[in-house]
């Protein structure tokens, strides 16, 4: 594996983080040789260091290199440094960044020969012109004007040259060149040993789950005695096992356990309750797909034109906001829990496209299985994403789950699921770690899974028909699953999987509901802390507690029927076919 290939997206650093971790790893390096005895390894390591054409990732000092190539005149040497760039770094982006490499490329081909004519070398700029002056005017365009460059006594007077000859320029192409390349750095993918921060993201990513927790404290701990590992989840993942005959009694208990139609008897003391809401006119055509990043700043929103939004819904934001017009058409969107800035979108061609949100570098990774290229849903699981695939288009016959690590740029792993009946639906979550997963078909069947070995844990028959998602618990002792009219049923993941609870979300009367604004997997999120769930049965979005299936609060109407919705730790976003995007902030009280 080419340790720096652009495919190994889960690996991708800032360029920060990436020159310290270099400049940290090499003086580790050399202290294991020495602490082995390799001096002779250790002496050659030194000789390449010495030799480095990377310059240890140092954009600065890679632009520098650049430009005194050019401003020396030594443009032999400056081709083949380019011709090295781009074949390590610049031929593995999207062909759509192609035309930035040629420009940059040009500029300091120009920078050559206004180098050249200040410092009165003007054989240089005909021994230039004589090998290269042919090509260049069958390029046309802005290049004819420099082929007599040459001939004139005093090019910096006149208007076509006169910006070359400034130092102005000259900063500003340094300036734009090591932009671009600290943006090309981040966008290729660095060993597993450099993401030393890795456990940064980890560590704020476990303060931000801890609050999510904190706030749905009241509702783990009212389980009292059973709120230890106890559970399916907790004994896969190595939690504490029962004695023999603690096991027995929790058996007898989940068999004469009988479904009730509320969780809890009385309300939880605080409901969720919305307190402002935003309408944002991003989109000129429907909204297919729309999603918050990791910390909720950004929204990544796609359109039935193929236009790709990211943008900030607060307008004190500083993030870039970027937009779009690409050439595939996108089915599954997901963020990189890890790296914020990074979005996999997944094509109908079966090519997975990572798209560097701070840079808005695009890559491409073909993934697609030949057996089952139709995606249903992508999901960012532990270290790889989680592809729920079938043989055919929007069929659950033959479906399968497949685990594609950004790292490796490949398919690591593959399970076909047991055949089930013919549904229109599959959904699937992760519990909070994205360890685990929940697959569930439209047939009320649902298995869960551990995503790093693709290893069945328990397969659940619900017998609840046009189930449309599913999701784990708070305490990830139990599912929770909706069905397309808005039943809402929760299982233990106990042994025999008893069902814990039943009840009906109310969507209104149905005879004043359309078949089409019937629920799916895109129109149900529940929120982090798991006590609540959105759902959009038509135009708006209505927001119901989980454990008593009360109404809590509702959205305003879009002018369309709800597409998509989504929701973060303090708000949730409803996109609509009309092209809007409303944005609400929530709160307990």
């Amino acid at each position: 594996m080419d340790p720096l290939s652009p495919t190994n997206a889960d690996n991708v650093v800032s360029a920060k983080a990436g020159i310290e971790s270099i400049e940290y790893i090499d003086d580790l390096v050399r202290e294991y040789l020495l602490f082995r005895g390799f001096d002779s390894t250790l002496q050659a390591l030194e000789r390449d260091l010495e030799q480095d054409r990377d310059y240890g990732f140092r954009a600065d000092r890679m632009t520098k290199e650049l430009l005194d190539m050019a401003q020396e005149l030594r443009v032999h040497d400056l081709q083949e440094y380019w011709k090295y760039l781009s074949r390590r770094f610049f031929s593995r982006l999207s062909p759509k960044y192609q035309r930035t490499t040629k420009m940059f490329e040009k500029r300091l081909l120009r920078l050559f020969l206004v180098s050249a004519i200040q410092q009165n070398q003007r054989q240089a700029v005909r021994a230039f012109m004589g090998e290269h002056g042919q090509a260049l005017g069958q390029q046309g365009g802005d290049w004819v004007p420099w082929l007599g460059l040459e001939y004139l006594a005093q090019p910096q007077t006149r208007s076509e040259f006169e910006a070359y000859f400034t130092d102005e320029w000259l900063a500003s192409l340094r300036a734009a060149l090591t932009d671009f390349l600290q943006t090309v750095f981040p966008a290729a993918a660095v060993p597993r040993i450099l993401l030393f921060d890795r456990e940064r993201r980890e560590a704020d990513a476990l303060r931000r789950r801890l609050e999510i927790y904190e706030r749905g404290e009241a509702r783990v701990t009212a389980r009292g005695p059973e709120s230890g590992p106890v559970g399916l989840v907790e004994d896969h993942i190595g939690g504490a096992s029962h004695s023999t005959a603690a096991a027995a009694a929790d058996a007898d208990d989940s068999a004469s356990a009988a479904p009730v139609s509320r969780l809890a008897d009385e309300e939880p003391t605080q409901q969720l309750r919305i307190f402002q809401q935003d309408v944002f006119l991003e989109h000129n055509a429907g909204i297919g797909l729309a999603r918050f990043s990791p910390s909720a700043e950004l929204i990544a929103s796609y359109d039935d034109e193929s236009v790709l939004k990211v943008w900030a819904p607060d307008p004190t934001s500083s993030a870039p906001a970027l937009n779009n017009e690409l050439d595939f058409v996108v089915c599954a969107m997901a963020w990189d829990q890890r790296h914020a800035h990074l979005l996999y979108m997944y094509d109908d061609a079966g090519v997975i496209h990572t798209l560097n949100t701070q840079s808005n570098l695009l890559s491409r990774h073909p993934v697609a299985s030949r057996r089952h290229p139709w995606i249903h849903c992508m999901l960012p699981a532990a270290s790889a994403l989680l592809n729920v695939c079938s043989a055919q288009p929007e069929s659950t016959a033959d479906v399968a789950v497949q685990l594609w690590d950004p790292v490796a740029s490949r398919a690591t792993a593959s399970r076909r699921l047991p055949p089930a009946p013919e549904t229109h639906g599959v959904s699937a979550s992760l519990n909070h770690n994205g360890n685990l997963a929940a697959v569930a078909f439209g047939s009320g069947r649902v298995h869960v899974l551990d995503t790093r070995s693709l290893e069945s844990i328990a397969t659940i028959d619900t017998a609840q028909r046009d189930l449309c998602a599913v999701s784990f618990s708070l305490d990830e002792d139990a599912l929770m699953a909706v069905t397309e009219t808005g039943a809402l049923t929760q299982w233990s993941l106990r042994a025999g999987y008893p069902m814990l609870a039943e009840s009906a979300l109310d969507l209104g009367p149905a005879a004043t509901v359309p078949p089409e604004s019937r629920l799916d997997c895109d129109r149900v999120a529940f929120t982090p802390d798991r006590q609540s769930v959105v759902v959009a049965p038509q135009d708006y979005c209505l927001v119901f507690n989980v454990d008593s299936a009360a109404q809590t609060d509702r959205t305003r109407r879009h002018k369309g029927l709800v597409s998509v919705i989504d929701v973060a730790a303090d708000r949730l976003l409803s996109a609509s076919e009309d092209g809007t995007v409303r944005v609400a902030q929530y709160r307990r009280v």
